[in-house]
């Protein structure tokens, strides 16, 4: 995963082979191999290299180049990248704060089945405030997060129920009986 690479990165150590990773090299020769597959349009490197570029993993930081390259794997349905990248607009890093554009990349990392994107999309429909509040949509995702483990889901789930009108629960119910992941 993310971290164990960015381990070994940090170790000196050398990249491992895997299904979809590169051949066995020092972390440089990989760092180069994964920026030619990020160029050739792979989403699984190019949300690797965003993640390189938002963590310093190639030096300092760079979050705007974190945000392009992130940008650019969502677009190819990379739910990891598009979740990464609706946290640095709702945060503003790497550019300027975008709700808008944030709600669109965590329904569509959620979309997915990306359990994080899953809870923070349902978190923020349920409070409101920076985005219009939608208690079914909110109970949709927290529901779905939450049956996968997310113990924040489920806590925000309960303090969902305890508010959400009778025709908004049996409306969340609905979506959840009829989602489909996409992807």
């Amino acid at each position: 995963g993310i971290n164990s690479f960015a381990a070994q990165a940090a170790q000196g150590a050398p990249a491992r082979q895997g299904a979809e990773g590169p051949p066995r090299q020092t972390y440089g020769e990989a760092m180069g191999w994964y920026e030619t597959q990020a160029r050739r349009g792979y989403p699984r490197a190019q949300f690797l290299l965003g993640y390189m570029y938002e963590t310093g993993l190639r030096g300092a930081p760079d979050p705007a180049a974190a945000r392009a390259w992130y940008r650019k794997a969502a677009r190819r349905g990379e739910a990891r990248a598009a979740f990464r990248l609706a946290g640095m607009l709702r945060a503003g890093r790497g550019g300027p704060v975008d709700m808008d554009g944030a709600l669109r990349l965590y329904r569509l990392a959620a979309e997915r089945g990306h359990v994080a994107a899953q809870s923070t999309l349902g978190y923020l429909l349920a409070v409101g405030g920076a985005v219009a509040r939608d208690d079914a949509e909110a109970y949709l995702w927290l529901t779905l997060a939450a049956r996968a483990g997310d113990a924040a889901a489920a806590e925000n789930r309960a303090r969902l129920l305890e508010y959400m009108t009778p025709e908004a629960r049996a409306a969340g119910e609905r979506l959840v009986r009829d989602f489909r992941p996409k992807g």
